[in-house]
């Protein structure tokens, strides 16, 4: 038996090099899902409403991936339409019924995750206006979800040839429609950012590295571009194998773009370790995200001195990257002295020595708090 079922060995399909493809690019997008879990989670701490969206649009990308795979097995990527096995007709139409709404949900949900990600540091009329275009594409995203489950009448009809009466609309215009839209949608999502970023206070590499990011998202654009010219060319439902291809391409792209930019607080980490070494003999490692105490000793005029110094670095996530007045951040020292007398205070100071200036003067537990 073949790749396909019900098909003798050696039928020419491509059904399993569409299987690779779709498991590369879902497994890859999963990593770096795990990746950004971890550094919101674990890291920074601010595991937030964009990181729940991010794993929807994944979950709804591997089932649409999963329905892909079953489906190769029915007749999908076979290279003629002679070689497809009539018994097979029905489930092939069945799992691409079944799968069409969590494409929609794939690429609609990291459109959302970008947006909530954006709502994190906007304000003003950039917020509202991020929550407008979330609405317009959730909107749009349910109607193309109900006509990819009701374009037919009745709905059977899709995958059951038996169903010989009722009517089904013009799929390929529709795709088309569907697809020029989403580019649209695309489009406004990436840019929407841009002007936030340019008017911001963050330091210029940072702000063009942050720029490059979001630009990445013009590849799925492309993608959809490729995807509109393989539908247009569409003869038969067997023909439909490149265009679902591209389709789940386009889905864990746009999740992988969205994952990029939540991940650069492990990338600083890891820098750091790398910098300061980890080995035996090693410092402690500089990390923005360790509590770190320093002992000074200073020789005064009043005798000896301990000072503790504790100072509390937070992460990315309390950088208030582009409020109200630029950029905002907040270290807290705590200064503790502790004075330690000589057992004889009134012996003059032994020959020799020099006179020493005290070094730090500070109230007996006295706290600062510095604002950048």
């Amino acid at each position: 038996m073949g790749w396909t079922y019900n098909t003798p060995e050696g039928t020419p399909t491509e059904g399993p090099q569409i299987t690779a493809i779709t498991t590369t690019f879902t497994g890859f997008s999963l990593i770096l899902v795990c990746l950004r879990t971890y550094v919101r989670g674990w890291i920074v701490k601010a595991f937030g409403h964009d990181d729940w969206m991010i794993m929807v649009s994944w979950l709804g990308a591997c089932t649409y991936s999963t329905c892909t795979i079953v489906q190769t097995k029915y007749g999908l990527g076979l290279m003629s339409l002679d070689d497809m096995p009539p018994e097979n007709v029905y489930n092939f139409g069945l799992v691409q019924f079944i799968g069409a709404p969590f494409y929609v949900v794939g690429i609609w949900g990291f459109k959302m995750s970008l947006l909530l990600s954006y709502m994190r540091f906007v304000q003003g009329r950039f917020y509202t206006a991020s929550i407008a275009i979330a609405v317009v594409i959730t909107l749009a995203h349910i109607a193309f979800a109900c006509v990819f489950l009701f374009l037919c009448t009745p709905i059977q009809k899709q995958w059951d040839p038996d169903v010989t009466w009722g009517h089904c609309a013009q799929g390929v215009p529709f795709y088309l429609s569907f697809s020029s839209l989403t580019i649209c949608f695309d489009l406004l999502v990436i840019g929407l950012p841009f002007p936030v970023l340019l008017k911001s206070k963050i330091p210029r590499r940072r702000k063009v590295a942050l720029l490059m990011l979001f630009a990445l998202g013009i590849f799925v654009t492309i993608i959809q571009i490729i995807r509109i010219q393989t539908i247009s060319s569409l003869a038969n439902y067997l023909d439909s194998a490149r265009a679902i291809q591209w389709s789940i391409v386009e889905a864990n792209i746009g999740i992988t773009i969205t994952c990029i930019p939540p991940l650069a607080p492990l990338v600083k980490y890891f820098s750091e370790k790398t910098r300061t070494g980890t080995g035996s003999g090693s410092k402690e490692p500089e990390s923005r995200y360790a509590l770190r105490t320093w002992r000074l000793r200073a020789l005064g005029s009043r005798g000896n001195h301990d000072i503790d110094i504790t100072g509390v670095s937070q992460g990315d996530s309390t950088d208030r990257i582009l409020g109200a007045h630029g950029i905002v951040k907040r270290t807290d020292v705590v200064v503790t002295r502790q004075s330690v007398r000589k057992a004889d205070a009134g012996n003059p100071r032994e020959s020799g020595e020099s006179i020493e200036e005290e070094l730090l003067e500070a109230p007996q537990n006295g706290s600062t708090s510095t604002n950048v």
